[in-house]
């Protein structure tokens, strides 16, 4: 399983409770799909950068998780037809790059090479 991480953007006019609920769904699905949620982060209402829906702001949830492939797509289908959702973005989670006390331990020659910035993207949709 990879690391992925999640982004929704739900309708500014839902409740908070509704938003709790919804969140609650997600970490469901993945959990019931053997994934494991590592962190979820709730980033509040923020200004859209442009308008969606007639809609200037949007309530943000973060989601990094490990997850089946299979789960992903899934999780897309829920998403597109769950009107409260305004978008949703699912990438893969960049890989953390070694600490410098990690590589001060190594022995010289041992380098590898650092991971791309930003990660692999597995599921853009809007």
């Amino acid at each position: 399983m990879k690391l992925y991480e999640t982004t929704v953007i739900y309708d500014p006019g839902l409740e908070e409770a509704r938003v709790n609920e919804e969140v609650d769904r997600v970490t469901q699905a993945i959990t019931q799909a053997g994934g494991e949620v590592a962190e979820v982060q709730r980033w509040g209402k923020r200004k859209l950068a442009y308008m969606i829906g007639k809609r200037r702001d949007g309530t943000y949830v973060h989601v990094k998780h490990k997850s089946p492939a299979t789960l992903i797509a899934e999780m897309d289908r829920r998403f597109r037809l769950n009107e409260g959702i305004l978008r949703h973005l699912t990438v893969i989670a960049p890989k953390e790059s070694p600490k410098p006390a990690e590589e001060a331990g190594k022995a010289p020659g041992t380098e590898t090479a650092a991971p791309a910035p930003g990660g692999e993207s597995a599921a853009v949709s809007g």
